[in-house]
């Protein structure tokens, strides 16, 4: 896809695709809003006297886990949130429905969070909606809640693993068991090993290994992956990636149920990453090759394993679903061929490709930003950009010396 392009060009939409991501990325005041949410909704989760003696924790899973998280595509879109309430251990009368009818019953005898609940209970998770829009802030954005017990073991297995290579640990050895209540056995169960299994820390774990950071870098990913709340400003190549393909999606099937999980998403570019440093080599890579680690079962079934937990398949529900399926190919072909437009397009062409790609709305900003930021600019090899904020053969140079990304 790129390999006749010559290297300052190369450049160029590299620097062109790191702001793209850089301004899909949620700011540092949205994400202190919601570390201090979750910190709040935590701290009275886990002094709930039913959990006291389980040494209750709320942490962060998912895209705010990942460093993967992003704007919505709207200005009145919600950010997702999703947050593990871990028990170590649990009473060997309680079942799943046990458990999470008492988290529930937590959050509905607090008089703010009580308003906030969504009144249709999920399938596994609690979920608070919060709907808040002050200085010019987006504070909207729903919690989901997963109750769920871990093993007595577990603080100790997750301090070892802390200390080990990525490459060798035990990843097992940190799973969870979560609440369902689809599952058979979600009223009658109280063994918890007989509970779907779940594995947030492990694959958190596991993902950061995939962004291949160098042994000095390794301690930059695990404050980025690793809970509790910094903000980290420099995210890795495949988290960029991620954040690239998760928003070219949301722009393609807009509220659609059937549209591609982020989890898959996010597996398939992690296994198709090889550590390539340039943000453009490492997009073309992962979408010409991230349907290669799709496999099929003995009964022609489509199989995304979940790396840390070999029995889960993330696309189980292609067979009942298939539109799922149908869609996944499509957003895959399409974002190929958006990919490829953006790189040979000129001037018009290239902004008409990105706002198709990413939102129009969201193609103004960033053009409008790097006029505003490079209309001064010296003359430079390669792209160029106009004083109208369009990418082109005419008008102002990009300085290759001048920070191309980033939100001022």
């Amino acid at each position: 896809m790129i390999e006749t392009l010559p290297l300052a060009k190369k450049e160029e939409f590299n620097k062109l695709f790191l702001n793209i991501a850089e301004n899909l990325d949620i700011t540092e005041t949205q994400f202190n809003n919601l570390t201090r949410s979750y910190n709040a909704v935590g701290k009275y989760l886990e002094d709930d006297p039913n959990f006291k003696d389980y040494h209750p924790v709320v942490t962060p899973q998912g895209s705010l886990r990942l460093g993967t998280i992003i704007q919505p595509i709207t200005e009145d879109g919600d950010i997702d949130v999703d947050l593990v309430y871990r028990l170590i251990g649990k009473h060997s009368n309680w079942t799943q429905k046990h458990i999470k009818h008492m988290v529930g019953q937590r959050l509905k005898s607090h008089g703010t969070y009580c308003e906030m609940l969504d009144k249709e209970e999920g399938r596994r998770c609690w979920t608070l909606l919060y709907r808040q829009n002050s200085d010019n802030t987006h504070e909207r954005y729903h919690m989901g809640i997963l109750p769920c017990v871990a093993d007595v073991r577990f603080n100790a297995n997750l301090e070892q693993v802390r200390n080990k290579a990525f490459s060798s640990i035990k990843l097992d050895d940190i799973a969870i068991r979560i609440t369902d209540n689809k599952a058979v056995n979600y009223e009658t169960s109280t063994i918890i090993s007989d509970w779907l299994k779940s594995n947030p820390d492990g694959y958190a774990m596991w993902f950061a290994d995939r962004c291949k950071y160098t042994a000095e870098k390794r301690e930059n990913i695990v404050e980025a992956i690793m809970p509790i709340g910094k903000y980290v400003k420099d995210k890795s190549v495949l988290q960029r990636i991620v954040q690239i393909l998760k928003r070219h999606r949301d722009i393609m099937f807009k509220d659609d149920e059937d549209k591609p999980i982020s989890i898959i998403i996010t597996t398939l570019s992690a296994r198709a990453y090889k550590g390539e440093n340039s943000l453009l080599e490492g997009l073309t890579n992962v979408i010409c090759t991230m349907e290669n680690y799709i496999t099929k079962d003995n009964n022609g079934n489509f199989v995304i394993s979940n790396p840390v937990n070999p029995e889960e398949n993330f696309a189980d529900k292609w067979p009942t679903h298939p539109k799922r399926k149908e869609n996944f190919f499509k957003w895959l072909m399409q974002v190929k061929l958006d990919v490829h437009n953006i790189i040979n397009g000129t001037g018009v062409q290239m902004r008409e490709n990105i706002g198709r790609s990413f939102g129009d709305e969201f193609s103004k900003k960033l053009f409008n930003l790097l006029a505003e930021e490079h209309k001064t600019s010296a003359t430079n090899a390669g792209i160029k950009i106009a004083a109208t904020g369009v990418l082109g053969s005419v008008g102002k140079t990009l300085n290759a010396r001048n920070t191309f990304y980033g939100k001022k």
